[in-house]
């Protein structure tokens, strides 16, 4: 997700005049008069149409390939189309109790389109050449608002709630090892079966935690911590007052009151992007590369809501337990770096109210202030997972509100994590992978559904170096310099981060920035701070 933030635009108005023509198209019952027999035909057309569709492409590029030999984009280009058209084939075939499945989904699963995936080990490297003039644009959608209305479990927040959970922390040490036992890993397959995914209201009883967890208010063990920060080792701390009183400030009618609407955008209002996905996975990409004839749909697209919307799309979504193949949708703001060098009176509500994340000053959590990357706050509702992406600055994250689970993976883990190298591609340094899935790999049913690469990066995905942890109300996290992350949300969250620099170095055993520039095949000049955490 990019750091940029356009103004949350009010769709309210529109929202009423779409409701009230559905009601007139109704005769006002808010019911479809058209049969299940009329929509099924139209459906079947619909298929029939895209199947024409692709077919055609495939045939016109054949046919420009035969009349320029030679040509390797053409050639990609024919690769790219019998790819397209053969997923389509599938798509439109598949039934299932006699009704057509969402092209997006098999098994109630989005399996990507393998071109959007990187590519495989030992495979010639693929040329990508996509364009786009705009930002995908779409609309929120508004089915589930009469249900959380009317949803006997309004208001009694989530199924599981992760920040009073049992946890099990591990012995604080007055010393980091420097032996590459800590943090201890394990292979990402693992780490998922023990705990699936999208498991939300099924977390283990206790959940044991591997990472340090330092008490903010305890002088030693914040000794402790600048050691491990130090060594470019991740932890946590909790027991940050500010970050304390700022999860009790940050209530839904607080934080609509900082965010613009309309007509009153001005400093210190704050402005977000709002995006919306068909499932529960967010892929971070460049939208002016991202060319929808070479690589299907954008992974998600913005959205025209207000926090308002947002904040109770989030709660409904708690609520009733939010399927991971439900649309889901994710808030994305952010605070300039040169914020903190104005009078505190034009700061904005994040720098007031974490002021250690926004010092001009030297702190423990934004402790390099000349190469601090101002502040992201990213917004979550129960199931939202950002795949999987490194940050060249030394990072600290706070969770405010709510819970996330993050799955650490070191720099030299790069490799293995499906990692998108061509320069030009829409997620180039960033992931495509529905980590999650690694779980599916002895279900055949499941498997026979993906595409080899997605299948067979999942293998090499599945035997990565891997942590887990749940970052709470109130803790913050230390992710090193190129570490990669791939997170979770538990349930409605708020949480914000500052970057301080880059470690090049990095840690003898876990590897740097070395790691990930040859895993990326790029040059440092290319590193880029665009992704969300």
């Amino acid at each position: 997700m990019a750091e940029s933030a356009t103004s949350i635009r009010s769709n309210g108005k529109a929202s009423l005049r779409r409701v009230d023509r559905r009601k007139l198209d109704d005769g006002g019952t808010g019911k479809s008069k058209i049969s299940y027999a009329q929509r099924r035909r139209r459906r079947n057309m619909f298929y029939t149409a895209v199947t024409v569709v692709g077919l055609t492409i495939a045939f016109i590029v054949i046919k420009s390939s035969e009349s320029s030999q030679g040509n390797k984009y053409l050639r990609d280009r024919l690769m790219r189309a019998q790819t397209l058209s053969e997923a389509i084939s599938k798509r439109v075939a598949r039934k299932t109790d006699g009704q057509s499945k969402h092209k997006h989904f098999t098994n109630s699963k989005r399996y990507l389109d393998p071109r959007q995936l990187a590519t495989l080990p030992g495979k010639e490297p693929e040329v990508y050449n996509g364009k786009s003039g705009v930002r995908p644009h779409g609309e929120g959608d508004d089915e589930w608002w009469e249900r959380a209305k009317h949803n006997p479990r309004r208001h009694l927040g989530p199924k599981v709630d992760y920040v009073t959970h049992p946890y099990e922390y591990p012995k604080i040490m007055d010393e980091p090892p420097t032996d590459g036992s800590y943090p201890p890993m394990e292979p990402m397959k693992k780490i998922f079966e023990t705990w699936g995914q999208d498991d939300l209201d099924d977390p283990p009883e206790t959940i044991v935690e591997v990472l340090q967890h330092f008490d903010y208010q305890s002088e030693w063990q914040m000794e402790a911590a600048l050691k491990f920060r130090d060594l470019e080792l991740p932890f946590k701390v909790y027991n940050v007052p500010e970050v304390t009183v700022a999860g009790r400030k940050w209530t839904d009618e607080y934080l609509s009151e900082n965010f613009a609407k309309d007509d009153d955008f001005e400093p210190p209002k704050m402005s977000a992007t709002i995006s919306k996905s068909v499932d529960n996975f967010f892929a971070f990409y460049y939208p002016d590369r991202w060319d929808t004839e070479l690589l299907g749909p954008t992974p998600s697209v913005d959205i025209d809501w207000t926090f308002d919307k947002f904040a109770r799309h989030a709660a409904y979504a708690d609520e009733v337990g939010l399927s991971s193949n439900s649309k889901h949708y994710y808030l994305e703001t952010g605070v300039s770096p040169k914020e903190r060098h104005k009078t505190t009176d034009k700061w904005t509500f994040v720098s007031k109210d974490l002021p250690s994340f926004s010092s001009p000053e030297p702190t423990f959590f934004g402790f390099n202030p000349p190469e601090q990357k101002g502040i992201q706050c990213r917004f979550g509702e129960r199931g939202v997972t950002a795949a999987t992406h490194y940050d060249g600055g030394r990072n600290m994250v706070t969770m405010v509100t709510g819970a996330k689970r993050y799955i650490l993976s070191p720099p030299n883990a790069c490799p293995k994590l499906g990692v998108v190298t061509s320069r030009k591609h829409p997620s180039y340094r960033h992931s495509m992978l529905n980590f999650g899935r690694v779980t599916l790999l002895d279900e055949s049913d499941d498997v026979v559904e993906m595409s080899e690469r997605e299948r067979e990066w999942l293998k090499i995905a599945g035997e990565a170096p891997t942590l887990s942890t749940v970052l709470k109300a109130g803790e913050v996290l230390y992710i090193p310099s190129h570490w990669f992350h791939y997170i979770i949300s538990l349930q409605k969250s708020a949480q914000c981060n500052t970057r301080s620099g880059i470690h090049e170095e990095g840690n003898p055993y876990f590897g740097g920035l070395a790691d990930v520039t040859k895993c990326t095949a790029r040059t440092y000049d290319d590193d880029d701070d665009s992704a969300g955490d």
